[in-house]
């Protein structure tokens, strides 16, 4: 009897042991192969982008992004292929959607996100962001003629967002005892075209992104002066490397400093567009000129108002 107990002792111990032993690797398991790791083994980069977001992003072709975000970030690849000592980095286009691109970061499907994605506490719990390239804010687009002066006017009436953005938060959020019907889109293309046939009364999202939907309607669109939040937009990219982390500041912090920024900034808002044909003419705000001057990681929160 006193043998019996003791093997079943001896197999209690043993499951433990194998139990501790599998919990104590997992972590390591997870760690092992960081990004800078991949990329440097593959020499290639993921770049994710959105196909409808000028002029953060857009698609010109089959897996080809342009835009904003994507110049600052292959001036990011730049920097990676230095630190890593690459003769040559291939930046690969892949296309996400605002409600796949946490995970497509989380899940090795792209190294870096380069869009129009707002930085919040939230999401830093899951991802890890650069310095803010750009400050967003909420806004509202309408037809023209619709009688839609802000969102006091939705009570009643159907009002889209796009689906994993900070605007479906927004709209969600203000949207007391039900005044309006919620209807959430896939992409901004659907959205837009939801709008102009009448499908939603009025449209909430980022507000350059709306200026370029609304340029590109031939007067049917226009959007609200009113915001509803203020924004820092930052590129996206894995929390499990801290040295990728290191050299997406470094690099960024450098294109601040040297006036490089400006460069790219006067390129994609205060010049025609390439191959939309139009000039959104927009200034640079005060407090992106703020973090020109003084590159800092820190950010506060994303401001609802």
């Amino acid at each position: 009897m006193k043998h019996a107990t003791t093997l079943s002792f001896a197999r209690r111990l043993l499951a433990v042991c194998a139990t501790s032993l599998f919990v104590c690797a997992a972590p390591f398991a997870a760690q092992a192969g960081s990004v800078l790791d991949r990329i440097q083994s593959t020499g290639v980069l993921k770049m994710g982008y959105r196909a409808d977001g000028a002029p953060f992003s857009w698609e010109t072709g089959p897996s080809a992004a342009t835009g904003y975000a994507p110049d600052i970030c292959q001036r990011i690849a730049a920097n990676i292929a230095n630190h890593l000592k690459l003769p040559k980095l291939q930046v690969q286009a892949v296309p996400v959607l605002e409600s796949t691109r946490i995970s497509a970061v989380i899940n090795g499907e792209i190294d870096i996100e380069c869009a129009g994605t707002t930085n919040s506490k939230a999401r830093r719990e899951q991802v890890a962001f650069g310095l803010p390239y750009f400050y967003a804010g909420s806004a509202l687009m309408v037809r023209e003629g619709g009688g839609i002066t802000g969102l006091g006017n939705c009570r009643g009436k159907k009002l889209g967002t796009i689906e994993g953005s900070t605007s479906s938060q927004i709209a969600e959020l203000k949207n007391d005892n039900g005044g309006w019907t919620l209807k959430t889109f896939k992409s901004m293309n659907e959205a837009t075209a939801a709008l102009g046939r009448g499908e939603i009364d009025a449209l909430m999202y980022d507000d350059v992104t709306l200026l370029t939907a609304a340029a590109q309607s031939g007067g049917k669109l226009s959007v609200l002066a009113q915001r509803y939040s203020i924004e820092p937009l930052a590129p996206m990219f894995s929390k499990s490397d801290p040295e990728l982390e290191k050299v997406v500041l470094q690099a960024m912090q450098q294109l601040y400093r040297d006036g490089e920024m400006d460069v790219i900034y006067k390129r994609w808002f205060l010049s025609p567009l390439p191959g939309l044909g139009y000039n959104l003419n927009l200034k640079m705000s005060a407090l992106l000129q703020d973090n020109l001057r003084r590159p800092t990681s820190y950010v506060a929160d994303w401001t609802v108002m």
